[in-house]
């Protein structure tokens, strides 16, 4: 692999200290499987016939496949279309209305990928959720999202990425979730891409997608609430963060960063007060326990 996969997977391994008991204090996730929008949604793009009758994982894959063949990515929709954006509904069938067999002036970014692909999963009673993928480095505007469904057939979580139409698994075909292919990463053992890895409908090299993996698994944001349109419930989020990161630090930083046209300078008393106020605006719980980020639906 190259040398900046080995930077990144050296980044996990320096951080790399999780609580292996549950954490009381997290809040637990909840998943919406019955509401008239994913009733409507599945009706509307008929994701019965596109799931097809077999097990839970022959069904999520189907639903990617479909969505790699009907959507573009289109990484920079925020910045080059941001009226679009401020009017764009972030639920499945807003942004499939928006999107979906069009072409790439249509596009839509990874986030949005994966809420349609975790709503279109709630609408066949598969519990999921979207899981935001975060880099160390607070100079860096990219993060990465995917969706995380629970697999009864296999009675763990899997990852699905939209975005490339992938998955990943270890040596014996094990299909991980993110903080499985995190810890394998900081490791050095054997991951394994999909055959059918893509970008916008062509082949993309299982390297440069595991260095970009690789560089985005420092720690993770999840919503506590999962259902139509839950992203923009306001309700709270759950950070999977390693010991000993300061998580509201680095995005303070990030944030901050992002609002000016230089990046790096400004005064000490500024950035203590921008921490206090993103401490005290609530929204997002902490926890460095993988047993309640990973924990099994009810």
């Amino acid at each position: 692999m190259n040398y900046q996969f080995r930077l990144n997977c050296g980044l996990l391994r320096l951080f790399d200290e999780f609580d292996s008991l549950p954490d009381e204090l997290a809040p637990g996730f909840q998943y919406e499987l019955s509401h008239p929008e994913l009733e409507r949604l599945r009706e509307a793009y008929r994701l019965d016939q596109v799931a097809g009758g077999g097990d839970d994982w022959s069904k999520i894959l189907n639903l990617m496949q479909w969505m790699s063949e009907g959507i573009c990515h289109r990484g920079d929709i925020s910045k080059a279309l941001p009226e679009v954006c401020k009017v764009l509904p972030m639920n499945a069938s807003g942004l499939l209305s928006y999107s979906f067999g069009k072409d790439e002036d249509y596009g839509i970014n990874c986030y949005m990928l994966s809420i349609v692909l975790t709503e279109a999963c709630l609408s066949l009673g598969l519990q999921s959720r979207i899981v935001s993928l975060n880099p160390l480095n607070p100079y860096d505007y990219d993060n990465h999202v995917v969706t995380v469904v629970w697999c009864t057939s296999r009675s763990k979580w899997v990852m699905v990425d939209p975005s490339y139409n992938a998955f990943l698994c270890d040596s014996e075909g094990l299909i991980l979730s993110p903080w499985e292919i995190r810890d394998r990463l900081c490791r050095h053992k054997t991951i394994f891409c999909n055959n059918e890895l893509s970008y916008n409908g062509a082949k993309y090299s299982s390297e440069d997608y595991l260095t970009y993996m690789a560089k985005n698994l420092l720690y993770m944001h999840s919503p506590c609430f999962n259902g139509f349109g839950s992203v923009t419930s306001r309700k709270t989020w759950l950070t999977l963060a390693p010991k000993h990161l300061d998580v509201c630090k680095r995005e303070t930083y990030n944030m901050k960063w992002r609002e000016e046209t230089e990046s790096g300078n400004w005064e000490y008393d500024e950035l203590r007060s921008s921490l206090e106020k993103r401490r005290l605006a609530g929204g997002h719980a902490y926890t460095s326990s993988i047993a309640s980020f990973a924990q099994a639906p009810n």
